[in-house]
């Protein structure tokens, strides 16, 4: 909950009064499914996620009208890291979310058109079963 959630909250508090001035800018949190649906062994990691996905709502509706961009991205699957590769080394490379392709994902969200602008996005990777 304090990361996911309080440093969530306190990182975008620190960065709305400069995007409010300028009329510009974006604020993409990185969330999970377990935002949704909890998990018998997900208990605190689900309801600090589902907190998290609040926040961000909430700060898209207060925030759109000035101009700023919140949004989510939603990762349903593992993020290839050394700790994760290492619990899961059975499993084929297309098992595994990119943490380069999440910040090219972010990345896009960044370049679209207020007209268009996205809230939540779901990336996953091709080989997760969903």
């Amino acid at each position: 909950m304090a990361n996911n959630t309080f440093g969530a909250f306190a990182a975008a508090r620190s960065v709305i009064p400069a995007m409010k001035r300028r009329a510009a800018g974006h604020i993409i949190f990185v969330g999970a499914t377990a935002s949704r649906r909890g998990g018998a062994k997900t208990v605190a990691f689900a309801s600090a996620k589902a907190a998290q996905r609040s926040l961000a709502e909430s700060l898209a509706r207060s925030l759109g009208p000035s101009k700023n961009h919140v949004s989510l991205i939603i990762i349903d699957g593992n993020v290839d890291e050394p700790s994760i590769r290492t619990k899961l080394a059975d499993k084929p490379d297309s098992f595994f979310v990119k943490p380069d392709d999440i910040a090219d994902t972010a990345l896009m969200l960044t370049r679209q058109k207020p007209s268009a602008w996205t809230f939540e996005l779901e990336a996953r990777p091709f080989g997760e079963t969903w």
